[in-house]
């Protein structure tokens, strides 16, 4: 049976008491948290029995409260959480999950024990016999009694939600019933379905079967959004693994243009988003659940035009009611791998009266694709990005760029690399946190300056075709450190990080800038085999132990 958002949750009876319990509470930081249980749906057996960290801020007795739908498999994120409370929210914590090796989780009747993660199996990613028979259906029906949960408390003025990656799919799914004022879904919008099919590729489609049709129209998100009712912010980062970023767009087209929404790319975040992100989530917050009045743009258009003289150019449509504040585009030439992308990014120069702006476009000779998006940051400090377009060079242009063996020179700014942000320095496995994890410019010996991170800095210019490695090519970069330090230099030839090849060298401190040059033969894998040349690497990090500038990074 192909159930749809409408005959999949016809019968479903979100009206049943709540009962709560409330099982630990505790203090601090300006702030109550406090362990609760209530009911949610009744299955064939038994009742699910819900479990949520409610946390408010002390001395107030009103305010908006927002339900976070983490990420499977990750606890729940207190320093995360503490930002939206001393933004005057309360933020209600929902374990969908189930079992695990907390304390207190929800619990799930036998008859459904698929619900618990660690035990979904095939329940997860198939609809089989149908969509009500999956993990999904039992994490949305609990998210569905977590709304009600907060809209019935007196305090609460507004309830609103906010999902993560797997989160962020459960929310599409309850936004057309639950009772919230607005959502915002980071790294989700659907299409698990086509994972593995690159949305860019020639390759030739695989054909659905029965079962992919169950699941597409009964939880792909991209099929609940026409049928959602509230505000939606979508938030996505660029070379996520965990989500098909290329086609969030797609799922931002579906929903239902008379309501309000508003989407934004994160670039350069390997695979987590920026702080400009928690900027949007706050003003749309604030905007829909305390009723500030807060410009949020209009979506983004985006065209491909040539001057007079024949050049490629972008042309970005902005809302004309907004204050620019900076507009730009990011492009890549490399239209498939979408997790281990180079994404350039050009500043426009000014917009027209009508907030259009026009930014020239250099491609490689040797690109037949691109991709392609628009930027735009106004005065109020909210972005948004357009749709990522395909561009196909059928001709060269006078601006098109040959081959390069520059991978990197100061004059690219932070184009080039990316800091390398471990999932293990970020908010929910989801937010760049601090300063540790942004890349920035330094100046070196002689004031010339290089790149640097606390944590790293990574290139995925090594893969695109544009700065590919020629062949029996070696790695030559300069590098400077105020004291003596440690740098390690890894190739990786997938996406994943599973396949690498490192070599570590001693950065004398002091002095001018070294030149360092290194071959295939240099680098090993942590089984000692030797990397056979840079031909198939897809990028290359660059860690320290102690502060070193990376400059002039070239293939001789």
């Amino acid at each position: 049976m192909i159930l749809t958002p409408v005959t999949l949750w016809k019968d479903f009876n979100d009206k049943l008491p709540l009962n709560e319990e409330i099982v630990w509470e505790e203090e601090k930081d300006g702030a109550v948290f406090r362990g609760v249980y209530f009911y949610g749906r009744q299955t064939e057996k038994d009742r699910v029995k819900i479990y949520a960290e409610y946390v408010f801020p002390t001395d107030v007795k009103e305010f908006p409260a927002v339900m976070f739908l983490f990420e499977t498999g990750f606890a729940f994120d207190r320093a995360l959480v503490m930002r939206f409370v001393k933004n005057g929210y309360a933020v209600l914590c929902v374990d969908y999950c189930g079992e695990s090796a907390h304390t207190h989780y929800t619990k799930y009747p036998k008859d459904v024990d698929y619900a618990n993660f660690i035990r979904a199996g095939a329940h997860l990613t198939e609809a089989e016999p149908s969509a009500k028979e999956t993990s999904w259906y039992e994490w949305a029906g609990v998210a569905r009694y977590a709304a009600r949960y907060l809209k019935e408390k007196q305090e609460v003025t507004a309830v609103g939600a906010v999902g993560l990656r797997t989160g962020g799919e459960i929310l599409f799914k309850i936004a057309p019933y639950a009772p919230i004022s607005c959502m915002t879904s980071v790294c989700a919008a659907g299409w698990l379905a086509y994972r593995g099919l690159d949305k860019f590729s020639n390759e030739q489609k695989n054909v659905f079967n029965e079962e992919r049709h169950r699941f597409i129209a009964g939880l792909d998100s991209q099929s609940y959004a026409p049928y959602v009712k509230c505000p939606v912010l979508l938030i996505s980062a660029i070379n996520d693994p965990k989500h098909d970023y290329d086609r969030v767009y797609d799922t931002f087209l579906q929903i239902n243009p008379e309501v309000e929404k508003a989407i934004l790319y994160s670039a350069h975040g390997n695979g987590l988003v920026g702080s400009h992100s928690l900027v949007n989530i706050n003003l749309f917050l604030d905007k829909y659940l305390k009723g500030r009045s807060v410009f949020i743009s209009k979506p983004i258009e985006i065209d491909f035009e040539e001057d007079e003289e024949g050049n490629l150019l972008v042309r970005g449509s902005y809302d004309s009611s907004g204050e620019i504040e900076s507009f730009g585009i990011y492009f890549t030439e490399k239209a498939t791998d979408s997790d281990s992308r180079d994404w350039t990014r050009i500043l426009g120069q000014s917009p027209n009266e009508d907030n259009v702006g026009i930014i020239p476009l250099s491609l490689f000779t040797g690109t037949q694709k691109a991709l392609v998006y628009t930027f735009v940051n106004y005065s109020n400090n909210f972005s948004v990005t357009s749709e990522i377009m395909e561009i196909t060079q059928e001709k060269p242009y006078p601006n098109s760029k040959p081959v390069s063996r520059v991978l990197y020179t100061s004059a690219d700014g932070l184009n080039g690399f990316a800091a390398y942000r471990p999932h293990t320095r970020s908010l929910a496995d989801c937010f760049v946190d601090g300063e540790a994890s942004r890349a920035k410019i330094l100046p070196g010996y002689g004031g010339i300056q290089g790149i640097t991170s606390e944590s790293g800095i990574i290139s995925y210019r090594v893969g695109e075709p544009r700065f590919a490695p020629p062949e029996g090519a070696s790695l030559s970069f300069d590098a400077y450190a105020a004291n003596n330090a440690k740098l390690k230099v890894t190739f990786f030839l997938d996406a994943e990080g599973e396949e690498s090849y490192s070599v570590e060298v001693d950065v004398e401190g002091g002095g001018k800038w070294k030149q360092i040059l290194l071959s295939p033969d240099d680098f090993k894998s942590e089984t000692g085999m030797h990397l056979a040349d840079f031909q198939s690497v897809v990028s290359v990090l660059f860690s320290f132990d102690g502060e070193v500038l990376i400059n002039n990074v070239l293939w001789i």
